[in-house]
């Protein structure tokens, strides 16, 4: 029987202090008429909380207690609920649990649902009790999921646990979709699509009709394989103990080893594995699939097999001459993605060895998948004449993927696809010669920077890739890859590395070997053009210790770059003193390192640089010696930096000369160094320099000539104007869509100003542009406001700054002979990027400063385009000329007979077809007849689209739609 409200009331008092913290409250299920509503929080069904604060009037408190759930007290929220009476209806609980929280399948058993183990995701740190009417609803929250058991007397018990996309349903018995119904519009808040037919006992995991055709699918969710206890005293032939007779079952949950033939999931540590082998491809649909906490149960149709998040299964066949050897891998992928499956085979034929590895991402729900692969051979004899050898090929393509490409040329050599040129093994295979995908994917796929990464958001990049090894005159070795990558980037690459040794003999001293790395970039939508080449660190001449190093790199900026019109050619670096902008390449210094037997070092550098706003140069010689306590060194280093208009140079030139010794006297030991050194630096115009002397400890400065700032180098005007293009070309005007004719040129190519465009009286376009930025820009011959403002002018070779510039733009009618109102016309400024060398600020003796050797967004000029005509109803005179033809000579053959006669029905036009027209074809019999074709048509599974079932505009225009009865032709 229930407990009344005032025995309630009695019980939260306790000994009658009711505002007693620290006093323990008991509250027995039973006693409440809740029967098992408290068992799935408490073992026993009774509440036993420690009281903190609450209104034992209001039947509400707050406290701690201990739960089935966790290993200490938890905070807890209590509330019952009454009729106005002495009834009590129904309780609310909400306790919070201690991370990780409780596993989902715990919340189900303790309602008396057999729940099989589900990912761990659906684990729940806050649970809410709700208990009135008779049902009772168990709801759970987690930071991945959600779940939520539902209880009602007479009905059933449903479980619904949701992770992100997937959810599961448990039902403790055959539920009608009645009774699902039922049940979900008690829990409230929880939607999920079941099949119309309801849901039978079992736990299922529920596949969304999106995606494929038809409802949602459910496949069971294996439960566990308990494990039989053994007799030790039974034992078989081979010695191994054996159940006991009775088949009792031990507590302990043990998976079922193997792949069942039948469609089921199986839970993993935060999402499902649906194996299905062959049942899902029968019915249309994916055959392997995987979903994490925040991803939907993503689907792979070409794949039906069994392979788990970091497992692999071996692939070999091994019949001569063919031995092929492999594997196929699983592992998770980043959001969108949920699955990377990949297989790596190496195929040897004897002749002939190579591999090939492929990757699919399966993707979430609203993604789309993403795919790689590459494969390479090579043969142990060159393939063609020695003059040039094919050794190997390659080749491999990426949907919805991106390829990263090496960070340089120097790295080029360190390029997977490279490597597999020359040994196709090198991305496959472990160093026994077998393959492991796991290995594959993780070389490739991850780590901080992976060379192959599935695409992100909506666009669907492909990339494709080609390549070659090959040798020349039986010397010179070489591989090269051809590579395009579209996406958000348009990239053209040419990778390549070749390499020569002299001799080339094996087993003999090779007194030389030099190893480059090419790569070629061309970025149409970035406006980047580069090539660049590196010595590797295997390149060395006369002896292995002296190692070769240096680079060089050529690199333009055009179009829609917002370094337009810079540029840079490089070997070996910059000058000391230049501030390198952060786009130029990095390119290391060209040279030799040598170790002579270890007491002698040598190296030597040297660079070249040309940018628009200087040239440099420079190298440099270091001698070392070293042995015991003896040191001696001689440095030499020569550097020039140029610019031009206006005119100037930098050379410093410095040699100095050292030796040290450290010798020990009676108990101290001192070290006496003696260095003769020289440094000469030349500057202008107008020339000046220093000399700087350095002897043992004396040093002293000579200077001469014109110190470095005496003069700031300004050019003048007819100076500067030679800088500027020809007249002809500093300032042009170019045709754009419209135009019929080109103004003709005389006979010294220059254009005639007596004749003018012919253009198309639809429209037509043009646009302006200078080679000096526009400060103004007016549209007309004279006087009136700027239509465009640019920036101030500033004339660094000049030294002169906030200057304006004018540009006027006029268009004149050859036939009024009159200048157009061009404000009338659609107009769009057009800018680029100048120099710096020649419109920045500063000295003209001073390099740019970093990041500066172009100025971005300079107006130079505009686009304008004519309004569009204004077209009438009269289409005006139409002369014979417009009507003419040319005739075919000779003639030609007529395909038709011109004496044939008619066959056939003859037309005939009767009078009243136009009224029939109008009274039958809105009409209610034509109006129902045609609504059942349609129907009977749509049966058949056509789709007809929109159809138009209003016809009454048709009927009253009948009457003026027709210049003549309609001619007829009778029905054979």
């Amino acid at each position: 029987m229930a407990v009344a409200v005032s025995e309630l009331r009695e019980r939260l008092r306790g000994d009658g202090a009711g505002t007693r913290a620290g006093r323990v409250v008991e509250v027995p299920g039973d006693v409440l008429g809740l029967g098992d509503s408290f068992r799935p929080l408490f073992a026993d069904g009774v509440l036993r909380a420690v009281w903190e604060d609450g209104d034992a009037q209001a039947l509400t408190f707050t406290g701690t207690a201990r739960t089935a759930l966790a290993d200490g007290p938890v905070p807890v929220e209590v509330s019952f609920v009454h009729d106005g009476g002495e009834a009590v209806t129904g309780v609310s609980l909400s306790v919070e649990l201690p991370a990780p929280g409780a596993a989902g399948e715990v919340l189900g058993r303790g309602l008396g649902i057999d729940v099989p183990p589900l990912p761990a995701s659906a684990s729940v740190t806050r649970l809410e009790l709700q208990r009135a009417d008779g049902v009772t609803v168990l709801t759970g929250e987690g930071e991945h999921g959600q779940v939520t058991v539902v209880s009602r007397s007479g009905t059933g018990r449903l479980m619904v646990v949701a992770s992100g996309a997937w959810y599961v349903a448990c039902a403790d018995r055959g539920l009608t979709a009645d009774q699902v119904s039922d049940l979900l519009a008690a829990a409230k808040g929880v939607t999920v699509a079941l099949p119309e037919d309801g849901l039978s006992e079992g736990t299922w995991l529920v596949l969304p009709g999106g995606a494929w055709s038809g409802g949602p699918l459910v496949v069971p969710v294996r439960p566990d394989r308990p494990r039989r206890e053994l007799d030790p005293a039974r034992r078989d032939g081979l010695g191994r103990a054996m159940p006991v007779r009775d088949g009792a079952v031990s507590a302990v949950p043990v998976p079922r080893v193997g792949v069942r033939r039948v469609p089921h999931a199986v839970a993993t540590d935060d999402g499902f594995v649906l194996l299905a082998p062959g049942w899902l491809a029968s019915q249309r649909r994916a055959g392997f699939a995987f979903g994490g906490p925040t991803d939907a149960v993503s689907l792979l149709g070409f794949i039906d097999i069994g392979v788990l998040d970091g497992k692999s299964k071996a692939i070999k066949f091994d019949k001569s001459p063919l031995h092929i050897s492999g594997g196929l891998a699983a592992r998770k992928a980043n959001p969108p993605y949920t699955l990377a499956v990949g297989g790596v085979l190496l195929v040897d034929t004897g002749t002939f060895h190579g591999s090939a590895i492929a990757a699919a991402y399966a993707p979430s729900a609203g993604a789309k998948p993403s795919f790689f692969a590459f494969g390479a051979l090579t043969a142990d004899k060159g393939i063609g004449p020695p003059a040039f050898q094919v050794r190997g090929v390659a080749g491999g393509m990426g949907w919805r993927s991106h390829l990263r490409l090496p960070d340089g040329p120097e790295n080029v050599a360190d390029f997977p696809f490279i490597k597999a040129l020359r040994d196709p093994t090198s991305i496959g295979a472990k160093p026994d010669g077998t393959a492991d995908p796991l290995q594959v994917l993780d070389h490739l796929t991850q780590g901080d920077s992976p060379w192959i990464t599935p695409a992100q958001g909506s666009d669907d990049p492909v990339w494709v890739a080609a390549g070659l090894a090959f040798t020349v005159a039986e010397c010179l070795d070489g591989r090269a890859m051809m590579a395009v990558q579209t996406g958000e980037d348009l990239t053209l690459a040419l990778l390549g590395v070749v390499g020569m040794s002299f001799p080339k003999q094996p087993g003999r001293r090779k007194y030389a070997h030099v190893e480059i790395g090419l790569e070629a970039l061309l970025k149409p939508k970035a406006g980047e053009l580069s090539l660049s080449a590196a010595l590797t660190s295997n390149s060395f001449v006369l002896d292995p210790n002296c190692r070769l190093r240096g680079g060089v790199a050529f690199k333009t900026w055009f179009g829609p770059s917002p370094n337009k019109g810079d540029f840079v050619v490089t070997v070996g670096g910059y000058h000391h003193n230049y501030r390198r902008p952060e786009h130029y390449p990095v390119v290391p210094r060209l040279g030799f390192d040598w170790d002579l037997s270890g007491a002698v070092t040598v190296s030597g550098d040297a660079y070249f640089a040309l940018t628009p706003a200087a040239v440099m140069a420079g190298g440099g010689l270091d001698v070392r010696f070293h042995s015991g306590a003896v040191r001696a060194w001689l440095t030499a280093q020569v550097d020039a930096l140029i610019q031009w208009k206006p005119f100037y140079f930098d050379v410093g030139m410095r040699v100095s000369v050292g030796v040290s010794a450290s010798v020990k006297i009676l108990f101290v030991r001192i070290t006496i160094t003696i260095e003769v050194g020289v440094s000469l630096s030349v500057w202008g115009p107008p020339t000046g320099g220093e000399a700087k002397i350095h002897l043992w400890f004396i040093s002293f400065t000579i200077g001469f000539g014109a110190k470095r700032d005496a003069d700031t180098n300004a050019l003048d005007w007819p100076g500067f104007r030679e800088m500027l293009p020809p007249s002809d070309t500093a300032v042009r005007v170019l045709p754009g869509a419209g135009l019929i004719a080109d103004r003709p040129q005389s006979a010294d190519g220059t254009l005639s100003d007596d004749d003018a465009w012919q253009v198309s009286s639809a429209g037509f376009t043009f646009s302006t542009d200078s080679a000096v930025p526009v400060g103004e820009l007016y549209l007309t011959r004279s006087g009136g406001s700027p239509a465009e403002r640019g920036s101030k002018l500033n004339i660094r070779p000049m030294d002169k700054t906030n200057r304006t510039s004018v540009q006027r733009v006029s268009v004149t009618s050859h036939d009024e002979n009159k200048d157009l109102d061009l404000d009338a016309w659609e107009r769009t400024p057009a800018t680029a990027s100048v120099p710096q060398a020649l419109w920045g600020t500063g000295r003209g003796d001073t390099l740019p400063g970093s990041g500066e050797q172009v100025i971005p967004n300079q107006l130079t000029g505009a686009m304008l385009s004519s309004p569009g005509p204004e077209y009438g109803n009269d289409t005006g005179y139409i002369g014979e000329d417009a009507l003419a033809f040319d005739p075919i000579d000779p003639d030609g053959v007529q395909p038709l007979d011109p004496n044939a006669q008619p066959v056939g029905p003859t037309p005939r036009r009767q009078a009243g077809v136009i009224g029939t027209i109008a009274r039958t074809v809105a009409a209610p019999a034509q109006n129902s007849a045609r609504a059942q074709l349609t129907q009977a048509l749509t049966g058949l599974g056509l789709d007809l689209g929109a159809l138009d079932t209003d016809l009454s505009a048709h009927r009253d225009a009948a009457a003026t739609a027709f210049t003549a009865e309609p001619m007829l032709v009778p029905a054979s």
